[in-house]
């Protein structure tokens, strides 16, 4: 094994590490995001001005002559009706008034006794007052009626002239959209220029670095590149472009990974191997065929690998001594006597737990 393999450190030391290196993954996304967005902020086409200048600027002036006008006979028929709302009020009370003098009138005539002056008067202005609010009541529904109409004839040709400015804008909003899209594509074009570059400093150091104690480095500068590339590229090419391009990409990372693990399964590295016979070790079975290994204490129990810590706990002594043991389903070689010293030693293992002496595990079935 390599020296980095034996010196991994406490696991406070290792925390320390993947936590500081999630940190410089952030802070890298960020720098990169600001540099990335201070490009973004290169002015594109404005269509005030393209507006401004391709547009009929009197057919807009005529457009919002009219929206004042409707806005201010709208505001008219409105205090008109608020007027109209008093006048009926008015009216009213004048008519309970009028009708209390008749009934008094009424009143006294039935009992011989003659109206006065004050109340002829005060029955003549009520009649008076009533006959003035009726007229004017009827003035102001034949005004609200034109400033109606008026409002009618101002809202028909407001919507004839709005058919009219959304026809002409037509053509304005097809060139700036074309610019825009140019704007769009140049400012990807900048920000990638950026960003691949660092995407391939970020590949290299992935190469270079993924096997030694630094690969955490690489994995994080590569991490925030790609992230940002990936954002980028979200933001500028059409939904479906972008589609095919993500589904494309993740095709080749499955494909990658598959062609990566079966290749490891039928060619495995030698430390692959010796962590699959370690856990298989601790599990108490076979690293061939999964067989549970009865020997020692272990000979008349069944476990499986959920269930070996429990067993592991419980105390268990043994008069029988220690010796070769080869597995009764495969036929694999899994103890024997260590050639320097003696006593019995893993098989598969490269060290002996006695006398430390390292020799090449068997990497087949015996």
């Amino acid at each position: 094994m390599s020296e980095t393999q034996h010196n991994k450190g406490p696991w406070f030391h290792r925390f320390l590490i993947k936590l500081l290196g999630v940190a410089l993954a952030l802070l890298c996304f960020w720098l990169i995001g600001f540099v990335v967005n201070d490009l973004g902020h290169l002015p594109g086409p404005n269509y005030i001005e393209m507006e401004e200048r391709m547009l009929d600027q009197s057919l807009v002036e005529r457009y919002g002559a009219l929206k004042d006008s409707i806005r201010d006979t709208k505001r008219t028929i409105g205090e008109q009706q608020k007027r109209q709302t008093l006048l009926r009020d008015s009216t009213s009370n004048s008519q309970r008034t009028m009708n209390q003098l008749l009934a008094f009138q009424k009143l006294s005539l039935e009992k011989d006794v003659a109206p006065s002056v004050e109340e002829q008067q005060a029955l003549a202005e009520s009649q008076r007052l009533f006959l003035s609010n009726q007229k004017a009541y009827q003035d102001l529904n034949e005004r609200i009626s034109e400033l109606t109409d008026h409002l009618d004839g101002l809202e028909a040709q407001e919507r004839e002239l709005k058919t009219t400015l959304n026809e002409a804008r037509i053509p304005i909003r097809a060139e700036h959209r074309q610019l825009q899209r140019g704007h769009d594509l140049r400012m990807a074009g900048l920000k990638m220029a950026v960003l691949l570059p660092l995407l391939i400093v970020a590949l290299v150091l992935f190469i270079k670095l993924r096997g030694g104690p630094y690969a955490i480095l690489a994995y994080a500068v590569g991490a925030a590149v790609l992230v940002k590339v990936v954002l980028v590229m979200h933001e500028y090419f059409p939904s479906r472009y972008f589609k095919y391009i993500l589904i494309g990409v993740c095709l080749l990372i499955v494909l990658r990974a598959l062609f990566y693990l079966i290749r490891v399964l039928a060619r495995p590295q030698r430390s692959w191997l010796l962590k699959q016979y370690r856990e298989a070790y601790e599990a108490f079975v076979c690293p061939v065929c999964a067989y549970p290994i009865r020997r020692g204490p272990m000979k008349y129990l069944y476990w499986d690998r959920r269930s070996i810590r429990k067993l592991a706990s419980r105390p268990a002594a043994t008069d029988e001594p220690d010796e070769p043991y080869a597995c009764p389903a495969c036929s694999t070689r899994l103890y024997e006597k260590c050639a320097k010293c003696g006593e019995v030693r893993h098989s598969m293992l490269p060290t002996c737990q006695n006398c430390g002496d390292t020799a090449e595990a068997d990497s087949e079935s015996g």
